[in-house]
This record gives structure tokens, C-alpha cells and sequence, in this order.
């Protein structure tokens, strides 16, 4: 036989997320000490999940048993993992793009007379405007005896850098140079890298909101089960941000001298979707014990989505960060979705419940970045939840 719920209801969700987010192809055309995916921790992003609904019986209406519900869900996951490279050896270099010609000259010694770094660099960059410097420093043998120093140099569409640290204490040396542009980064250090890093951040978060209107009827069996089959139209939206970032942090000689600005390298990937479908399944519950019941969940559908791509690479500079990629793309096309949840259900009053409920939700077409193009995936989503429900 058909029931309907007599009154109108409605529950609330909040809980824990556990995204299973597809890592974009990041930092794919940038060399730099420490350059692969290797000794990333992995982001396993986790959030929060809260979830709406409120049903309304359209037995007074004449319209028969059936109830109208409107669900929806706000969810947000995010992760980070962090690495610090010390570089190896005299040199060392990071490069991404493809900058417009320039030259760097570094040179550096050490004796017992002190330390000594020189350098040199001249940039044209892509609109033929140039720039360049040149710098000396020079640090006698003896405790205190230190120099840090930088200078930039601007052009019409980049900037070229030159930092020199000498110490006479240890004695030590170093220089390092950078130019870019519209096009690219180039960046090269030679000498004595004590306390000088390289610094790799990753970051992501993810924002899920879902709405779903539903028709549906209880179906008493008779033999303890009640199921409910629903029916309606859904609207998905998905926004997924990964950003890169890697910077040299080079370390002072002093306490007389400048702080030397970082130079480095920054990607952000913004990949956002909207889905507009149509999903059925049914509810499934019985009493296990004296005010306890168990529910369990299913449901599934077809979806018309339309994905975008937002890429942006910028190069990290003194005074002011220079942009030389930019990606837009669009993608559109059907995709299948689908939620399954299991319940346990405490009548802890008579127009009150209490709700414990674990799930996961599927998504067949999820917008990825590979090889600079804009792609789809399948991806899982896993929540754990405790709510409340009244009935008016």
C-alpha cells in the first residue's frame, strides 16, 4: 500500500568529507632542484559536508500520496603538502617557459684574504627592450666582515635580477641572477649555498553545491520494509583549485645588508564545472530495535555538464610578479552520477530523530588538467555525517 507522510519535514546534516581530488599536471614545463612529485606528502583533501532537504505531503493539495522534497548540499575539502630542497653542488638553475635572450655571468672565490663574488647580466626581453647589471662584492677574512646586496633592472615586459652575499668568517660566497618576461623564468646561483632552500608548497581545495527537486511515495511492503522511490531534476556545480608554488629563499650573510626578495615560479589551476540532469532512486528502512530504525540509499542519473579551465603561470619577482601563460578552455558533454548511504535512525522524540549516516558519492566526468589540455575523470567522494529531523 501507498503512504504519505502526513506532515511536513525537515532535516539537517553536518559532518566530515573525504575528497578523492585528480592532481593536475603541475609545474610540467619548470626545471628546479627538487622538481618532481617525490617528496610531496599526498594532499588527501578533507572537509566538511552539510546537507538541506524539507518535504512537503501533496495529499491536501488532491494530488494523491506523494510528497515534493528539495535537497541540496554544500561541501568543501582542501589539502596541502610542502617540501624544502636544499641545492647540492655550485649551481644550480630553475627555469619555466621560454624567456626572451639573455646572458648571466657569475663568478665567485674564496682564499685566505676573504670571499669575493661578481656578477653580470643584460636581458632583451620579447618587446626588444633590455636591461642589465653588473655588481662586485668583497668581504676581507674576519669575523663580521659580510655583504649582501641585490639590484633589478626593469624592462617593458619583465625585469632582471642580480643579488651577491659574500662573508669573510667562513669565507663563503655566492651569486645568483634572474631575468623574465611575458614568455618566461630564468634563474641561475653559483657558490656557497648554505641556508639557501628551495621552497615548494602545493594547495588544493574543493566546493561541491548540489540541488535536487523530487517526487516521490512511500510504499509500505507490509513486512517491516518501506521503500520510497523518488524522482526529479538535479543541478551540480563543482569548483576545484590547485595552486603551485616554489620560490629560492636566499639566505643573508648579515645583519648589514638587504633582505633578498624571492625569486620563483607560480601556478594556479582553476578547474570548475556545472551539471544539469535528471536522478531517481529510493529510500529503504525498517525498525532493527525499539526506536531505532535502519535506512538505507540509492540513487543515480545522467547529466549534461559544462566544464572550464582557468591555467596562469607567473613568475616570481622583486617589486612585481610578471605573468607569461595564460589558459582558457571549455568542454561540454553527458556524464552519469550516482550517491549510495546507509543510515541509523533514533526516534529520540515524537516529531524528533536522531540521524548517523556513512556514503559515497560517484561523478563519471570530472574536469582534470594533462598536458595542458582541459580533460574529464571519474572521481569518489566519501562523507560521514550525524543530523537532526523534525516533523511539524
Amino acid at each position: 500500500m501507498l503512504n504519505s507522510a502526513d506532515s511536513p519535514t525537515f532535516s539537517w546534516n553536518f559532518g566530515a568529507r573525504w575528497e578523492d581530488i585528480d592532481m593536475p599536471d603541475l609545474f610540467s614545463h619548470v626545471t628546479f632542484p627538487g622538481a618532481t612529485r617525490r617528496g610531496f606528502e599526498p594532499l588527501d583533501p578533507v572537509g566538511f559536508r552539510t546537507d538541506l532537504s524539507f518535504r512537503l505531503p501533496l495529499e491536501d493539495a488532491g494530488i494523491g500520496p506523494f510528497f515534493l522534497e528539495w535537497a541540496g548540499t554544500i561541501s568543501h575539502a582542501s589539502g596541502s603538502s610542502r617540501k624544502v630542497v636544499q641545492p647540492t653542488g655550485s649551481s644550480f638553475d630553475l627555469a619555466a617557459g621560454q624567456p626572451a635572450g639573455g646572458s648571466i655571468s657569475l663568478a665567485k672565490a674564496t682564499d685566505l684574504m676573504g670571499a669575493t663574488a661578481a656578477g653580470m647580466i643584460h636581458f632583451t626581453d620579447s618587446s626588444g627592450d633590455d636591461a642589465g647589471i653588473m655588481a662586485f662584492a668583497h668581504s676581507p677574512a674576519g669575523s663580521g666582515n659580510a655583504v649582501t646586496q641585490f639590484a633589478t633592472s626593469g624592462t617593458q615586459s619583465g625585469a632582471a635580477f642580480l643579488a651577491l652575499v659574500t662573508s669573510g668568517n667562513t669565507p663563503s660566497a655566492a651569486a645568483y641572477a634572474a631575468f623574465a618576461d611575458d614568455r618566461g623564468l630564468f634563474f641561475q646561483a653559483l657558490g656557497d649555498f648554505d641556508g639557501s632552500v628551495v621552497r615548494s608548497t602545493i594547495e588544493q581545495r574543493a566546493n561541491h553545491f548540489d540541488q535536487t527537486l523530487l517526487l516521490g511515495a512511500s510504499l509500505d511492503l507490509g513486512n517491516g520494509w518501506t521503500i520510497t522511490p523518488r524522482l526529479g531534476p538535479t543541478y551540480r556545480s563543482s569548483r576545484q583549485d590547485t595552486v603551485f608554488r616554489t620560490e629560492v629563499d636566499i639566505a643573508e650573510s648579515i645583519v648589514s645588508g638587504a633582505a633578498i626578495p624571492a625569486i620563483g615560479y607560480h601556478e594556479k589551476v582553476e578547474l570548475s564545472a556545472d551539471y544539469y540532469g535528471v536522478v531517481s532512486g529510493f529510500s529503504a528502512e525498517r525498525p532493527v530495535a525499539e526506536n531505532v530504525r535502519l535506512q538505507i540509499n540509492f540513487s543515480a542519473g545522467v547529466a549534461h555538464y559544462r566544464a572550464r579551465l582557468d591555467n596562469r603561470a607567473t613568475s616570481i619577482f622583486p617589486e612585481a610578479d610578471i605573468t607569461f601563460s595564460s589558459i582558457k578552455q571549455r568542454r561540454s558533454g553527458g556524464t552519469f552520477l550516482a550517491d549510495v548511504s546507509a543510515a541509523m535512525i533514533f526516534l529520540s522524540h515524537e516529531n524528533l530523530s536522531v540521524k548517523f549516516e556513512a556514503g559515497t558519492s560517484f561523478l563519471a566526468d570530472v574536469p582534470i588538467y594533462r598536458s595542458g589540455t582541459l580533460g574529464t575523470d571519474d572521481t569518489q567522494s566519501y562523507y560521514l555525517v550525524v543530523g537532526l529531523e523534525h516533523r511539524f
